[in-house]
């Protein structure tokens, strides 16, 4: 009789032992008892595996279940019996290979893809391709790949972008760059034949006589771009220069009784389509062409994201 004790055998002895025994089986003379035996080596099998079934599927609500199966997985003699019974878990590669392939389309709508280079020791390696300049930037495409892969690949190290680091690297120099461009110098103020650019404060708000209404978010209003808003039965102009926000009367100062909804507007100039005369918004609404003749500007503020106007 077989010792029942196992201990730490080969995996594939055993297999062997088994697969020996059961041929054995299948050629003992007594047809009658021979189907009998191996009747009851396939129940106890069925048994065995409908038990592996229902233990494996206990694991699945725990967040360590990633864990459990790793563990599982390194025994030999666990990884045979489950392959037998048709359990074995998904390999980490497959996993995330298919949590990359449902993600695709989503990307591709993005105007990028995305091709997985491979999945060693617990790491993925993904190559981003950006199809588009509209397409999101790499970190940001990088964080909707991890929520995708934290649910099919619990088990995953980490995610690993081809070329991410070098494109970190470069925007940071690029952008210090930038930086060290358009930064005044120090001595701008003192320095001989410079040309100093005074930027005027923002006049005083708090004493400003009329209701201070809420005309448009300043969030997302582009600058270079001016927008014309209807207030109760009051028309506005609002734009945005250089990071400053103006408002003015959406009316022609020449003839009060037109407006400029007609205006070609090229920052920071607007020109009236009713007499051609130019205008700069950025100083106050003074006519270019007639220095007596400007808009009509309007105190504003923003607040809590909120472009506000007083209307007296």
């Amino acid at each position: 009789m077989t010792d029942g004790v196992t201990g730490d055998r080969d995996a594939n002895e055993l297999l062997g032992q088994l697969s020996t025994l059961v041929a054995e089986l299948e050629e003992y003379p007594d047809a009658e008892l021979r189907e009998k035996a191996l009747d009851l080596i396939q129940l106890v099998l069925k048994l065995h595996g409908e038990a592996l079934r229902r233990t494996l599927a206990t694991f699945e609500s725990l967040p360590v279940k990633s864990e459990i199966y790793s563990r599982l997985l390194q025994d030999e003699i666990i990884r045979a019996i489950l392959t037998i019974h048709d359990l074995l878990p998904e390999e980490l590669h497959s996993r995330v290979a298919k949590a990359i392939e449902q993600l695709r389309p989503f990307l591709i709508s993005q105007g990028c893809d995305v091709k997985l280079l491979g999945v060693d020791d617990g790491r993925a390696r993904l190559r981003l391709i950006r199809n588009s300049q509209g397409a999101p930037p790499v970190a940001a495409l990088k964080l909707e790949i991890e929520k995708v892969l934290d649910v099919a690949a619990p088990d995953l190290v980490a995610l690993e972008i081809e070329g991410m680091a070098e494109q970190i690297e470069a925007t940071a120099k690029a952008a210090a760059m930038l930086g060290a461009m358009i930064a005044p110098a120090k001595d701008a103020a003192t320095t001989s034949g410079g040309l100093v650019q005074i930027k005027r404060p923002r006049p005083e708000t708090s004493n400003v006589n009329g209701t201070w209404v809420s005309v448009i978010r300043a969030l997302g209003f582009e600058d270079g771009h001016f927008k014309i808003i209807t207030y109760q039965d009051i028309d506005l102009l609002v734009c945005k220069i250089d990071g400053e926000f103006y408002a003015y009367r959406n009316v022609c100062p020449v003839e009060r009784d037109r407006t400029l909804d007609g205006a070609l507007f090229e920052s920071p100039m607007l020109t009236c389509a009713c007499h051609g005369y130019g205008y700069n918004l950025s100083r106050a609404g003074a006519c270019v062409d007639k220095p007596d003749v400007r808009l009509q500007s309007l105190p504003l503020k923003v607040e809590d994201d909120k472009l506000k106007v007083a209307i007296s």
